[in-house]
């Protein structure tokens, strides 16, 4: 599997069976530090997991071999991979953003927005097995900062009626990627996406 495969299946590889231990382990505040050395505005409602608090906390207190067994898969795959994942329980038990950052230095530029968009979702449909279309693609505006930033929006490649909002960023020579999965009330989470992306400052 090719190095944007992996990628992109640990950006996805996020589970309803996390959901009890989510429910249990949740971290409230209003101004965050990532771990990735930005602060941003955590929409109301959020609360905040790492992959630390995430996998062993959970594996350490379920007895349910079979959800075990499915979170070694899981921290197995992300072991390597620094993710920070902010779920909103009183919108949809599933709504979520993910944070992944990773050691990049390309460009894209109004003429390149819609190949990237493009080749991205190619990438979903490999790993994900269904054929689905763009809703929406196009540079953004957000953060300010930013070399560049791009926005891309489709159904998920993975499972019906869930939507991929995605924003995309390039900032000295890294590349954040901030998702939100979303299965119900999108346009709030698209709404807390931007915010999020909006507050975002560098220490």
């Amino acid at each position: 599997m090719e190095l944007k495969e992996k990628r992109m299946l640990n950006i996805y590889y996020i589970t309803p069976v996390l959901i009890l231990f989510l429910l249990n382990n949740a971290c409230f505040s209003k101004e965050f530090e990532s771990q990735f050395n930005f602060k941003f505005n955590l929409p109301e409602g959020y609360e905040i997991f790492n992959k630390n608090n995430l996998y062993d906390v959970y594996n350490h207190s379920n007895k349910d071999p079979l959800v075990k067994a499915q979170i070694n898969l899981a921290k197995k795959r992300l072991e390597n991979q620094k993710i920070e994942l902010l779920y909103n329980f009183s919108s949809h038990p599933f709504n979520n953003i993910n944070i992944l950052v990773f050691d990049e230095d390309y460009k894209i530029n109004e003429k390149k927005v819609l190949k990237q968009c493009k080749k991205i979702l190619k990438i979903e449909r490999k790993i994900g097995k269904r054929k689905v279309e763009l809703k929406e693609c196009r540079m953004h505006d957000q953060p300010l900062f930013a070399n560049w930033s791009m926005y891309r929006e489709n159904e998920s490649s993975f499972m019906e009626n869930v939507y991929t909002q995605q924003v995309i960023f390039l900032f000295q020579k890294k590349e954040y990627v901030i998702t939100s999965a979303c299965w119900q009330k999108c346009k709030e989470t698209k709404d807390d996406l931007f915010n999020l992306v909006r507050s975002i400052k560098f220490n």
